[in-house]
């Protein structure tokens, strides 16, 4: 048995190219769909928080079309992440109100967001698609030739834990109001209200009518007052710190890295502010260099070592090492291999890495790393005659890194 694992592809997204809308990326796909038995799509198929929901369905057509053709017979299995995550919530919902509507109370003690969830309408949606291919929901987890497999975002607030003061004030508040207490979350409901908090507070920003124009002239004014670092970007002091120990260690030096050209580097520049201005049209005068909002609260262009500790103490919450010891996420966009985190024990991570070129523009430095750390076009395949997961970089030969070209242009 053999299955691929792929993520984030924030279709609809204004922070950044959705790249499996374009022909060009999805015959890089296509090759590895061949001969196999499950597709396992580990969340962020659709950007619900960033983009419209029409837009981020329709931009999804070409990937599922592809599915449609070269998985007939096999099956697709998908676990929402957080950028999609109204899909869960929306479920929950549907099961209470049904609840509700035959004559019952539920009591406190119901907790329909870890019910496994029922056929809703993306089931439905999926299945109209998708026809001749078999449609399972999960969530939060799967697992497939035992290995474990989910999106990932439970991470996001140890990692921010690890930040700044006002990144451990949020999520202080954050833990209060969903779990009524300072305590960190140590079960699936806690980690699900804290993270649905914000996750529905965007959702419903992003679908008012001129939502997402909001969105982009929010952040275009926090560039502007150069507020960015304290209010959309990562907690970056944590990160910071984190890497200045990396570095004394000899470990994620970008220093030390090979650096693109100039010449490639500011055509980059070049090609990322024409795209945005094409495709974000704003009132005013662009600000400098394109700057993409961060797609999770750890920083794309920061070494790897920040995300996997947040993601593994989750792993050690959920007493997901005792269910499985490999295990592959995603939610991060940074790709990764048979690693393990310094916590110990005999748990071994994977990434699967993303679908959406958002590239770190704020110097040619910080566009190497991103180019080290979070270029996209990975996946994750698992097969039950190999040892363990293998990762595929679907994309490497272009990376500016190996002495590839970079992306080919948007259309």
């Amino acid at each position: 048995m053999r299955a691929l694992v792929i993520s984030d592809t924030h279709f609809g997204a204004w922070t950044g190219r959705d790249l499996l809308r374009e022909e060009f990326f999805l015959e890089r796909l296509e090759a590895q769909l061949e001969g196999l038995d499950e597709l396992i799509f580990l969340g962020d198929l659709f950007d619900f928080l960033f983009g419209a929901l029409g837009e981020a369905v329709e931009s999804s057509t070409g990937l599922l079309a592809l599915i449609a053709e070269r998985l007939a017979g096999k099956r697709l299995v998908f676990l929402a992440g957080n950028h999609d995550h109204h899909l869960v919530h929306r479920d929950a919902e549907n099961r209470l109100e049904a609840t509700l509507a035959e004559g019952a109370v539920p009591g406190p003690e119901d907790s329909p967001a870890i019910e496994p969830p029922g056929p809703g309408f993306f089931q439905s949606f999926l299945e109209r698609r998708l026809p001749g291919v078999e449609v399972e929901i999960a969530y939060p987890t799967y697992s497939f030739g035992g290995v474990l497999c989910t999106h990932g975002h439970y991470l996001d607030p140890h990692a921010r834990m690890s930040g700044s003061r006002g990144s451990r004030l949020l999520t202080w508040a954050l833990w209060e109001i969903a779990s009524g207490g300072p305590e960190e979350p140590t079960c699936i409901e806690d980690y699900e209200s804290t993270m649905t908090l914000l996750t529905e507070w965007l959702y419903i920003a992003a679908q008012m009518p001129h939502g997402t124009h909001a969105q982009q002239n929010v952040f275009r004014a926090a560039q502007r007052a150069g507020r960015l670092g304290s209010t959309l970007s990562a907690p970056a002091r944590g990160a910071r710190r984190l890497a200045e120990e990396l570095r004394s260690r000899g470990v994620g030096d970008g220093s030390r890295e090979p650096l693109p050209s100039n010449e490639h580097f500011e055509a980059v520049v070049r090609d990322e502010a024409a795209r945005q201005a094409r495709e974000q049209p704003l009132a005013g005068p662009p600000f400098g260099r394109p700057i993409y909002p961060e797609p999770t609260v750890i920083s794309r262009s920061d070494p790897t070592e920040h995300a996997l500790e947040a993601f593994a103490t989750v792993v050690a919450n959920l007493g997901w090492d005792r269910e499985a010891d490999q295990i592959v996420f995603a939610h991060t966009h940074q790709p990764l291999a048979n690693v393990r985190s310094a916590r110990g024990g005999t748990t071994r991570y994977w990434n699967s890495g993303c679908w959406i070129y958002e590239p770190e523009l704020g110097s040619r430095a910080a566009y190497a790393r991103y180019l080290r750390y979070a270029w996209p076009g990975t996946a994750i395949v698992i097969d039950d005659e190999e040892p363990c997961p293998r990762l595929v970089e679907c994309l490497a030969d272009l990376n500016p890194l190996n002495g590839g070209p970079g992306l080919p242009a948007a259309p």
